[in-house]
């Protein structure tokens, strides 16, 4: 397998096909999953689809390796607890905010437009204190906020504020996602998909349990909130069936990707981050298609601009940029030999300029 894995991360452009279907499957739970938060709750899928997707996630880890050994010990042995637990924290608030600002917002494509603002701040971030630094790839974001504008369109004043901020907070904890599965990556290798999974099944654990100390405490006094309250049918089959797929998709599928692509290094920290930005496109196209709803010429553009703003950023930072690259490094040791020659020269040296 890891043989395989090692061909397989030597193909061109391999890394930038496995996080498409990455964020197909990560958006695509989302959208599932919008066919049942009137009947469920977002808080109860959000539950329901964490459930189903950690189950066979923690089966795959190294072969059930988290329930052959001892957790503790291996834990220790990978020595990434504290990443673990910023994963989980990140994990267990996601899917949540993501479904409630979807309740509100009714908006795929403008919910996970508002989420971008996670992933790009991280790639600012990173190609700015990076070594060798991208500040050229900089020039690319500013394309995306016309895109971003389009896509959300605050001037029609529709937008739901509430709806916004469970956007913005899930923008926050995938930010945070993406820096921890980045660290998670480097200190872990091939390993990584071992601390994914135990990290899943804390935050599944500490989703399920808040989520049944809310909704018990509402049911004590009587009250339904909408978004965390359920309906009075919703454990139906079709309930079910859905939330196990989304699972599939966004923790499963989703994470499987994620572990090659940081495990394995198949794509920089910095480039999937930018590379999130045609999230807003896949989520236009899954809006219409799993829940019907007809994207607007603004929002085509929207989400083309935004994708270009992307795109720009990894051509500089996967392809032109390593053309760049060797291109400062020829004309730095240029400029060092001309310097060196002219010190000869001024030390009766012969001022060789052949270096």
């Amino acid at each position: 397998m890891a043989s395989f894995i090692g061909r397989l991360g030597k193909v061109p452009g391999v890394g930038l096909v496995i996080t498409l279907v990455v964020f197909y499957a990560l958006i695509g739970g989302d959208a599932v999953n919008g066919l049942v938060i009137d009947e469920a709750s977002p808080l109860v899928a959000a539950v329901m689809a964490a459930f189903f997707g950690t189950i066979p996630l923690v089966l795959l880890a190294e072969r059930a390796a988290l329930l052959r050994r001892g957790r503790r010990a291996l834990l220790w042995e990978l020595n990434a607890g504290k990443l673990i637990n910023r994963m989980a924290f990140s994990n267990t608030f996601v899917i949540p905010l993501t479904l409630l600002s979807l309740q509100r917002l009714e908006a795929l494509g403008t919910v996970i437009a508002l989420m971008w603002l996670g992933p790009l701040a991280v790639a600012i971030w990173k190609m700015v204190t990076d070594r060798p630094r991208r500040l050229s790839s900089l020039l690319w974001l500013p394309l995306a906020t016309p895109g971003m504008l389009l896509l959300t369109r605050p001037w029609e004043g529709k937008a739901d504020v509430l709806g916004v901020l469970f956007a913005l907070g899930a923008a926050a904890c995938y930010g945070n996602f993406l820096l921890t599965y980045g660290g998670l990556g480097k200190a872990l290798g091939d390993r990584v998909n071992v601390a994914i999974a135990e990290s899943m099944m804390r935050s599944t654990a500490a989703l399920a349990a808040l989520s049944a100390i809310v909704i018990a405490t509402l049911a004590a006094f009587g009250r339904t909130v909408p978004g965390i309250t359920p309906g009075p049918d919703w454990l139906t089959w079709r309930v079910v069936l859905l939330t196990a797929l989304s699972g599939l998709l966004t923790g499963f599928v989703a994470q499987v990707g994620q572990n090659l692509i940081f495990g394995h290094g198949l794509i920089k920290e910095a480039t999937f981050a930018v590379l999130t930005a045609v999230e807003p496109t896949v989520a236009l196209t899954l809006d219409w298609a799993v829940l019907g709803h007809m994207p607007t010429s603004l929002d085509l553009i929207g989400a083309v601009l935004v994708t270009l703003a992307g795109g720009g950023c990894y051509y500089q930072l996967e392809v032109g940029g390593e053309k760049l690259t060797r291109l400062a490094t020829r004309l730095r040791r240029r400029a060092a030999a001309v310097i060196a020659a002219a010190l000869r020269r001024d030390r009766g040296g012969k001022g060789d300029l052949s270096a």
